[in-house]
């Protein structure tokens, strides 16, 4: 991952109450790594990091200034919600930090060691907003391994791991955009692009490759420049001399660093066997698509994780 020194972003975690997310905040501010807003939980430890010029602690009661704004939010969806359920919502820390993120208090916003990811997608979609020019949020895990590793000089990136069940065309697309452009940005490499599949160029025959391939056109369309095809299979998209068999004029060649699933499934299965079995470190899932960073976390996340998604952040 590129250094994360060159912007000071500054972060907000909801779930202040969480030693591990503590334990990754001092190690922000101990690094200088980004500047943070911690919302007020009661928690004795937070007045422990409070002479920090980097650190912002800021009380719920605060959220009852974006109370008119966020009811109109929740009426445009919800035509009978009342004031008052409007008013206890706003008080959760997940949603009050995201209406603190909407209004530009800072850069990104960490969560889900508490929350489910549901919770975190429901509040990020319905208050900070899909990004311009795209209508899908997904998202990647960016994956390097040990130093002896026979791949230890690679980064990979996997996508839709985490949200979209059963993606169309249109989404595979939006998926394959965002995450080249974030590999891009986070690793400073060329992102390759395979979509995969059971199929290599036709090496097989069914209704299921129609939305793979429809995918690679979209994609090819939007993103002219970006090095992506398929359909492949993955080892004629990871390894060259296989490539050479199975796919001898595709453009990727063995040499695909960023690989979009066809489904959820088979995405979360792919990178939980590349974790445990390949050796892989694992960072994600990081939300895309949204207007302003969001970052889901793993509820069995350790104080590291949460450090690493920081670094995220301040490098998207």
């Amino acid at each position: 991952m590129k250094s994360s020194r060159r912007k000071k972003k500054t972060i907000i975690f909801p779930e202040s109450g969480d030693e591990r997310v503590l334990n990754a905040v001092k190690k922000i501010l101990k690094e200088k790594a980004a500047k943070v807003v911690l919302i007020d939980n009661g928690s004795n430890d937070l007045k422990k990091l409070s002479d920090n010029k980097d650190l912002l602690i800021i009380d719920s009661e605060f959220s009852s200034q974006f109370l008119k704004e966020f009811h109109k939010l929740r009426s445009a969806k919800k035509k009978d919600q009342k004031i008052s359920q409007s008013e206890k919502e706003i008080n959760d820390p997940l949603t009050f930090g995201c209406m603190l993120l909407k209004n530009n208090y800072a850069d990104g916003l960490i969560a889900g060691s508490f929350y489910s990811t549901s919770a975190v997608l429901r509040n990020a979609i319905s208050i900070i907003g899909t990004a311009r020019n795209c209508n899908s949020v997904s998202s990647f895990f960016l994956f390097t391994f040990p130093e002896k590793h026979i791949h230890s000089k690679k980064i990979l990136a996997y996508a839709d791991c985490g949200v979209i069940p059963y993606p169309d065309a249109n989404q595979l697309s939006d998926i394959a955009v965002s995450t080249s452009e974030n590999f891009r940005k986070l690793t400073g490499i060329v992102p390759k692009v395979a979509f995969l599949s059971f199929s290599t160029k036709g090496s097989a025959e069914s209704d299921a490759l129609n939305k793979i391939t429809e995918a690679v056109k979209l994609t090819k369309r939007r993103k002219p420049k970006l090095i992506s095809d398929g359909e492949l299979q993955f080892d004629a998209a990871f390894n060259k001399e296989v490539a050479g068999r199975k796919d001898p004029d595709g453009i990727i060649k063995g040499e695909a660093n960023v690989f979009i699933f066809p489904d959820l499934n088979s995405g979360n299965i792919a990178y939980k066997i590349t974790e445990r079995i390949g050796e892989a470190f694992a960072t994600g899932p990081v939300l895309q698509g949204l207007s302003k960073p969001v970052m889901d976390l793993s509820r069995g996340c350790s104080a590291e994780d949460i450090f690493n998604m920081s670094l995220i952040i301040s490098n998207i």
